[in-house]
């Protein structure tokens, strides 16, 4: 996992299923941009109202986080590397991440 000696990473619900308007999709190619995915963030609290807070564990090596916006600590899973996965196998790595949800 990126980062993974340096952060925590928290999902808001336990669902981590991407919607399409989350993701981009090259539309020559149909495979998923590596910019744009299912949003994470480093504070526990900023996610817990969204179905309490999932604490990654495990990453598949297909994907990576990168941070997105104006707040240092938002983040994003994408796809490890452009022209790598179309959106349905994207939605397939994203059931191999491992999480636990983090009590208040």
């Amino acid at each position: 996992m990126e980062n993974e000696d340096t952060a925590t990473f928290y999902r808001g619900g336990s669902n981590f299923e991407a919607r399409p308007y989350e993701v981009r999709i090259d539309p020559e190619t149909n495979y998923l941009k590596p910019t744009h995915g299912i949003s994470i963030h480093q504070d526990a609290d900023r996610v817990r109202r969204f179905g309490g807070a999932y604490k990654i564990l495990f990453l598949p090596d297909t994907l990576k986080i990168v941070q997105r916006g104006r707040d240092r600590s938002h983040h994003e899973i994408v796809p490890r590397y452009a022209n790598f996965l179309t959106y349905q196998q994207y939605q397939e790595e994203l059931k191999k991440i491992q999480a636990v949800i983090e009590e208040s």
